[in-house]
């Protein structure tokens, strides 16, 4: 890829990218609030058919963190949905983050799964208010890992669902991929003005085809033309999170050429639009369509 290979850096981050922290942060908290509502309801209708009673241990461990003095559990049940409730709700913007940097689907929940059982565990045993895991019975052990894999996977489907741009699909093109003849779109689409240029070998969902370009909406694009400019990682063999800058129609071309630019076995991926005050910052001109440049360090 050609393109400068410098950068400079932009000390105090623009009112855009803290609105984007704040959006991550507040649908973070709506999709734990929905995990932990669901993993609750699952939990009463699990005690009504077993018998079992309330476990006390999240009030324990919070009143110890807090350095609380110990008082009968009747007298802890605030404390203990607090305790129940804060947590699940605190580390839902961890699986936004998770869903907004494209790890998502039932993996992404696993994965998430296991960091909710790790701090549930950590802060129990660190302060003493639980027991290793493995020194339950059997059947709690089951019972607790049903709540905490509900909890996780409704919190996964609920920030996947309102993580941006949830349609794009996560598997990125790659240049050797077979190609299937559906996914094709009309030669007018290929920067490289044939079919079997990048758009003809790279296999791309078919929710991300786009429409003929004529069809395609110009609604809010830059200085009135018809492209943009993207942040785009690029990732070869060799070498993980290449930063480039890409003018392009959309960020599914952006993603194309981007690949195509790097050679076989090249994935990429749009992280976001560049601003005008950016696009001006790196000299890029929005009627080159296809030009791509490199950065050696790229906030995005």
């Amino acid at each position: 890829m050609t393109g400068d290979e410098t950068w400079t850096d932009r000390s105090q981050p623009g009112s855009r990218s803290r609105s984007d922290r704040g959006s991550t942060l507040a649908r973070g908290l709506v999709a734990g609030a929905a995990g932990v509502a669901a993993m609750t309801l699952a939990e009463k209708v699990e005690q009504s058919l077993t018998g079992r009673p309330n476990s006390f241990v999240p009030a324990h461990t919070l009143r110890r963190v807090l350095g609380l003095p110990a008082r009968p559990d009747r007298d802890r049940v605030g404390l203990n949905w607090a305790m129940h409730w804060g947590q699940g709700i605190a580390l839902g913007p961890l699986r936004m983050l998770m869903a907004e940097r494209g790890m998502r689907g039932s993996v992404a929940s696993f994965l998430f799964l296991n960091l909710r059982l790790l701090n549930d565990q950590a802060l129990e045993n660190a302060t003493g208010a639980g027991a290793p895991p493995w020194t339950w019975p059997r059947d709690e052990q089951r019972i607790d890992l049903l709540h905490k894999a509900i909890y996780a996977f409704v919190t996964g489907y609920v920030a996947d669902g309102l993580a941006r741009n949830p349609d794009r699909e996560r598997h990125r093109g790659r240049a050797d991929d077979a190609t299937d003849p559906d996914d094709r779109v009309d030669d007018a689409a290929d920067p490289a003005g044939g079919r079997r240029g990048i758009l003809g070998r790279t296999a791309l969902s078919r929710r991300r085809r786009t429409a003929h370009p004529s069809e395609r909406t110009d609604a809010h694009r830059p200085y009135g033309t018809v492209n943009r400019a993207y942040g785009v990682r690029v990732d070869t063999p060799d070498r993980v999170g290449v930063p480039v800058l890409v003018v392009a129609g959309d960020e599914w071309e952006a993603e194309l050429m981007a690949a195509e630019a790097a050679g076989p076995h090249a994935r990429a991926e749009v992280f976001r639009e560049l601003d005008r005050a950016e696009i001006r910052e790196h000299g890029l001109d929005l009627n080159e369509r296809g030009s791509i440049k490199s950065l050696a360090v790229l906030r995005l």
